[in-house]
């Protein structure tokens, strides 16, 4: 189930950094990232970015949220480093031009971003 923000719009701090760091250890290597714009479920084990955020953020809330704070902060780092980028889906479009060095410095900025 797709719902839009976490009740009252914010998440816990702690909350969104924990989102964020099962996200970054999930595609750990090249044998389990996932390349394509894949927006549904991890296939044989491999995630992108996408399908790495939303298993976290299923994980520790419960359910999944496409507007929760983790998200958003990936598509802030997205957005500084892809300027100009017209993409509809950037967690899926980023994914699918970066290098998983790329999509690993994405997250570990918005870890640090988040953390208080």
């Amino acid at each position: 189930m797709c719902v839009n923000a976490p009740p009252g719009g914010a998440a816990p701090a702690g909350e969104t950094v924990r989102i964020l760091e099962i996200a970054d250890a999930l595609p750990s290597d090249e044998a389990v990232w996932d390349r394509s714009i894949r927006t549904d479920d991890p296939v044989n084990g491999r995630y992108t970015l996408y399908t790495a955020l939303a298993t976290a953020c299923h994980e520790v809330t419960g359910r999944y949220f496409h507007r929760h704070p983790a998200l958003e902060a990936v598509r802030a780092e997205i957005e500084a480093r892809a300027a100009g980028q017209r993409w509809k889906h950037h967690l899926a479009k980023f994914n699918a031009q970066a290098s998983l060095e790329d999509v690993k410095a994405v997250l570990t900025s918005a870890i640090a971003v988040n953390v208080v």
